[in-house]
């Protein structure tokens, strides 16, 4: 019997070897390694102190740069513009201060773009953001304080755009500064020294840098904050003298920059907040002066601004991580009656409910959505990816802890994957740790951290089945932790960091998941370019998965769209696809713009969209012709109306500007020549600016 027992034991020790055999490859050991982006094959990688490293995926190809001088400022965000990373980077030979750097991922791609506060001072570039080719950001320099700068990636094209408070003093508001695109459209909040912190807007030049309005008159601050876009509007929260804290509006002038609806009349305000976009409205919160707080649906008006839902005191929605599943918002809010858990709503009163009481009564599951953050953005707004039409959760149903659930929007689709951690005690822990909680959502495979009870707190996987759901392996032996986060995507692998044990000091060590995965699909580019009286869309994939076909919505207002046509997908891909499709009859009305967006279906019938792109038409469709097309040396272009001043732009097939041109006293009908001998070969775009007026024609240089 004891030769058995001995026997049972040991068949059940290789069992359990088999299921977690190693499924991970570590790249590097106690570096310290927390964040990275991946650009083309390889990633680029910065540790705890800011220090850069690459890596194409082996061990051998794993290091940080050998002679490089700078760090990286880890608190402030990086961008990424035409395949480089640009970065706020800490000079540590101290020549420079922390200045604008870029990367292409080697080592002697790595530059200072700029010594914008020359010598040892820095200038300490913040709020990075890429707009229309071209990085926009807040930097002090020797003259002026903190003010509005632009680069185009070299240092000569690196430049203040407009010292906004004149002199020494600052136009940056540390609390309320930060950019927002729209329809073309910078926003940005400033302060002139004069009028307070208000919205502004820039083109890139200083005279195209104004305040849009004085919503809070004179030198008091309107502190706007949460800016959303609802179609080709801006919706947001600010304080005038009259009113505090209320829902405004503007399209980016100031005759289109009002007051939406005064909530709480009065001085105190409604402090909207929350705001997520649902079926063509926003969806957003509001708290009185009780402290009871609010939800509110609006269309952008007055009158289509009303209240869905009233919580009583000490209630709270929780609307920022949320999901949209079939036309419903899913979210967390916390009741006296049903405690915090999982709510739903339409946007309607009648239609905004408790969804699953999963710990019935006034206990709390503590629902937690866990969206996919690697979802794109949908008008300005984050619109989540779902899992085969499901979202994942984490909840405790005074039974099992807090353990990994799944919904698919209704309530028997919405059950408890797996018992993780057997009985009473808690598998998943949002906590107060820097590595608490992690999780990654692939095409087919979910992966989080989580702690059965036995291995401490490591990688999960599951496929949102109780029979798939595993131990990835136990980095960590036995009940240490190793705490794993999930950061990078590259080349179909998932890259994370860990603790294995091995130090003292709590040092982390980098790792590729060996697992070969993709992504839902992932939208590179989506652009609009009218071709004479056609409207040309391009669109490129970096992933597909499952996809079946992309339909092309026309809208001529932002809001409501049409199909007006369809292009099949590549189904499976994890390369590089570029699609086209022409939109032959869309100047067929007096719209002066016409937007477009691409609804991506699955063969499972699940549906998202793209970003919106949009066309400017001039009052003349016909204004431009360009000829010949294909262009070898000279490209000629005719005008049928006299135009006294306009700009001509030219950009490659990647938006790089290749050419420019300022054009004055254009007579009707004549022939103008423009040298493209220069030029490789490729398509262009040749941007005819007039005004406010925008032309643009593809031609193709052979």
């Amino acid at each position: 019997m004891k030769k058995n027992l001995h026997f049972f034991t040991l068949l059940a020790f290789i069992l359990f070897a088999k299921t977690t055999q190693a499924q991970l490859t570590q790249l590097s050991n106690n570096t310290n390694i927390r964040s990275g982006v991946a650009l083309g094959s390889i990633g680029v990688l910065a540790d705890k102190n800011g220090l850069l490293y690459t890596t194409n995926g082996t061990q051998a190809g794993t290091s940080s740069y050998a002679n490089l001088k700078v760090r990286i400022d880890t608190t402030v965000q990086y961008v990424i513009m035409n395949g480089k990373i640009y970065f706020a980077g800490i000079d540590v030979t101290a020549t420079t201060g922390t200045e604008l750097w870029v990367t292409d991922g080697t080592e002697a791609g790595t530059q200072l773009v700029k010594d914008i506060y020359t010598g040892t001072h820095s200038s300490y570039p913040r709020n990075l953001f890429v707009f229309n080719n071209a990085i926009y950001f807040f930097a002090r320099a020797a003259s002026n304080g903190v003010e509005l700068w632009k680069s185009d990636g070299t240092s000569g094209g690196t430049s203040l755009v407009k010292d906004i408070n004149p002199g020494a003093d600052s136009s940056y508001d540390d609390t309320y500064t930060t950019f927002f695109a729209n329809n073309n459209v910078l926003y940005f909040n400033a302060n002139d020294g004069t009028h307070g912190t208000e919205l502004w807007k820039t083109n890139g030049t200083s005279g195209g840098t104004v305040m849009i309005k004085d919503i809070n008159a004179g030198a008091f601050s309107s502190n706007v904050e949460n800016l959303t876009a609802l179609g080709t509007t801006v919706l947001f929260s600010a304080t005038d003298a009259t009113h505090g804290a209320e829902l405004w509006k503007t399209d980016g002038t100031a005759a289109g920059t009002v007051l939406v609806k005064d909530i709480a009349s009065g001085a105190n305000g409604s402090s909207p907040g929350q705001f997520v976009v649902l079926n063509n409205k926003v969806l957003f919160t509001t708290v009185n002066a009780l402290f009871q707080f609010s939800i509110y649906s609006t269309d952008g008006t007055g009158a289509g601004t009303t209240l869905v839902k009233s919580f009583a005191l000490g209630s709270f929605p929780l609307l920022s991580f949320s999901v949209i599943i079939n036309n419903k918002l899913f979210f967390n809010a916390t009741t006296a009656a049903s405690g915090s858990e999982l709510w739903s709503t339409d946007g309607t009163t009648a239609g905004t409910a408790l969804f699953d009481d999963i710990n019935p009564g006034p206990a709390s599951s503590g629902a937690f959505i866990l969206p996919d953050f690697l979802s794109f953005v949908q008008g300005g707004n984050y619109q989540t990816h779902l899992f085969n039409g499901k979202i994942f959760f984490m909840a405790d149903d005074g039974t099992h802890g807090s353990e990994l659930w799944i919904t698919d929007g209704t309530l028997a689709g919405t059950k408890m994957v797996k018992d993780i951690n057997p009985g009473a005690d808690s598998s998943l822990n949002t906590g107060s740790g820097e590595f608490s909680v992690s999780w990654f959502y692939t095409s087919t495979t979910f992966y989080f951290s989580a702690n059965d009870g036995t291995h401490g707190n490591e990688l999960w996987k599951t496929d949102g089945t109780s029979a798939n759901t595993s131990l990835v392996e136990d980095l960590n032996p036995g009940s240490g932790d190793s705490d794993p986060f999930m950061f990078m995507f590259l080349s179909n692998h998932i890259y994370l960091t860990a603790d294995n044990g091995d130090n003292g000091n709590g040092n982390r060590d980098l790792y590729i998941i060996d697992a070969n995965v993709t992504l839902p699909v992932s939208l590179l580019s989506f652009t609009a370019t009218l071709n004479n009286k056609a409207v040309d869309l391009n669109w490129s994939t970096a992933t597909e998965t499952n996809t079946k076909n992309y339909n092309i919505q026309r809208s001529y207002n932002g809001m409501q769209f049409q199909n007006v046509g369809s292009v099949n997908a590549a189904g499976n891909s994890t390369k590089k696809i570029d699609y086209k499709f022409t939109d032959a009859d869309a100047l067929q009305t007096s719209a002066n713009k016409i937007y477009y967006r691409l609804q991506i279906a699955d063969n499972d019938g699940k549906t998202t969209f793209s970003n919106i792109a949009s066309v400017n038409i001039l009052p003349d469709v016909n204004l431009l012709v360009v000829y010949p097309n294909p262009v070898k040396d000279q490209l000629f272009f005719i005008t049928h109306k006299a135009v006294d001043a306009a700009i001509v732009r030219i950009s490659n097939v990647n938006g790089k500007l290749v050419y420019v041109q300022q054009l004055g006293n254009i007579p009707a009908d004549a022939k103008n020549k423009l040298n493209v001998a220069a030029l490789g070969k490729g398509v262009y775009y040749l941007e005819f600016i007039s005004g406010s007026n925008k032309q643009t024609i593809r031609f193709i240089k052979y």
